[in-house]
């Protein structure tokens, strides 16, 4: 029993035992679970710390922030200047490049422009040796049958009558004159012009000219007729019918006044040169040569200025009149269109005496007070303004003058002594009056 009683207690105290061994696991376990969680708890707050440090924004220091950004901003704004800089400078360049390309192109065009017209022009432009000149040597030439315009223009050059061949044979053919030339002997002058050798060539050989008409600048209507019937060519009454009554088709002529005042009605037209003629020539085809020979000097630039000037052509005809009859010296024709000019702007009395000797007739050195008094159109210490028409047939120095006059103040002009042909040009009518007081001095 005794033996029972200690199974019984060893059995109880190995029951204690289990019990305490559990209660003791039980505790260890208890403490485990809670030093696991506390560890858990700490390692998931100090995740949780890392995650909300990664998920917020650095934050730099406020002064760092400051520099550092302008400096960022400065370095793209650099960049920027610089790009548009170079941008900039290739656009420069390109239009730079363009401009030089079409100035290039705008030169050349200019300059074969320019040679162009200068050939033409020489073409053109009538190759006699100027106007009113003596007639040179003369030389007789043959031109056989069959002969073409370029035999007849190698003919023609080694007998020196013309200076280009083929000048000659383009203007023979641009005037309708190539194919048209006879065989035969002709005597022709080396002073001729290639105008003038075409036409004697249409005529045939042996045919000489009998007449050589010269007409001096400032020769008027009345003297040509006058030399034309001196010379047993015609009356003078033929030729100033032909030349107030006759139809003559040119473009300068279509706007040409109407008015029964004028004393002739191509008056300013028959240019001055020199002219050969042939027997049974008519007035009216004197007449035409002298207004071709007008045409030709009266050129498209001239035609130009005087659409520009405000003026009609008869009026800068009658003012080229006035100075070919009243200006000797070659240099003062210019200054003296400038003075009619200039009294015409001021709605002043030309008083031009040149033009109270052409409205009597008459022709001297001294003009009379009297002669101030003379009732006509022409006179211009009676008429405001241009007279009715020319006074004279200008040359072509004179016709250029009226068209391209000298921008000067000068109002007045008068001889600067008896006997010379250089005039005086004063602005006040005080200058004018001394000069002329030296000028009348000089007679004594």
């Amino acid at each position: 029993m005794r033996e029972k009683q200690k199974q019984n207690s060893l059995s109880g105290e190995c029951k204690f035992t289990e019990e305490e061994e559990k209660a003791r696991f039980l505790r260890e376990i208890f403490q485990e679970v809670k030093d696991n969680n506390d560890s858990f708890g700490g390692q998931m707050s100090f995740e949780a710390k890392q995650r909300e440090e990664k998920q917020m924004p650095r934050q730099q220091p406020p002064q760092r922030q400051q520099k550092t950004q302008p400096v960022i901003q400065g370095q793209y704004r650099e960049e920027g200047r610089r790009t548009l800089e170079r941008r900039k400078k290739q656009k420069k360049k390109k239009r730079l490049k363009s401009f030089l390309f079409v100035l290039i192109i705008l030169l050349l065009c200019i300059g074969l422009c320019i040679g162009a017209f200068q050939f033409f022009r020489s073409i053109m432009m009538p190759s006699d040796p100027g106007i009113g000149a003596d007639l040179g040597e003369e030389v007789s030439v043959t031109i056989p049958q069959g002969a073409t315009t370029s035999d007849i223009a190698d003919i023609l050059k080694e007998n020196g009558l013309i200076n280009s061949t083929f000048k000659f044979k383009l203007e023979s053919k641009m005037n309708d004159y190539d194919g048209t030339y006879q065989q035969g002997t002709y005597t022709l002058n080396q002073g001729m012009t290639h105008q003038q050798i075409m036409e004697m060539l249409q005529k045939g050989g042996n045919v000489d000219e009998k007449y050589r008409l010269v007409i001096p600048e400032g020769f008027t209507t009345q003297k040509i007729a006058d030399r034309l019937e001196e010379q047993g060519i015609m009356t003078a009454q033929e030729f100033i019918n032909e030349a107030n009554q006759g139809t003559f088709e040119y473009e300068f002529l279509k706007d040409l006044p109407v008015s029964e005042e004028r004393k002739y009605k191509l008056e300013g037209y028959l240019f001055p040169d020199t002219y050969l003629l042939y027997e049974g020539v008519t007035a009216h085809e004197i007449i035409d040569k002298m207004l071709q020979r007008f045409d030709e000097i009266y050129t498209q630039q001239m035609r130009t200025a005087v659409a520009e000037s405000g003026y009609t052509l008869d009026e800068i005809v009658t003012m080229a009149s006035i100075i070919e009859a009243e200006i000797q010296v070659p240099e003062e024709r210019k200054i003296a269109a400038g003075v009619i000019r200039n009294r015409l702007n001021a709605g002043m009395k030309l008083q031009m005496d040149a033009t109270v000797l052409y409205a009597q007739g008459v022709t001297k050195e001294d003009v009379l007070y009297s002669d101030l008094e003379y009732d006509s159109p022409y006179n211009t210490y009676q008429v405001d303004g241009l007279p009715v028409g020319p006074i004279s047939n200008p040359g072509a120095a004179a016709l250029e003058a009226a068209i391209y006059p000298d921008e000067n103040n000068y109002m007045y002009y008068v001889l600067e002594a008896q006997g010379s042909g250089n005039h005086i040009y004063t602005e006040t009518y005080e200058e004018f009056l001394q000069a002329k007081e030296n000028y009348k001095a000089s007679k004594e």
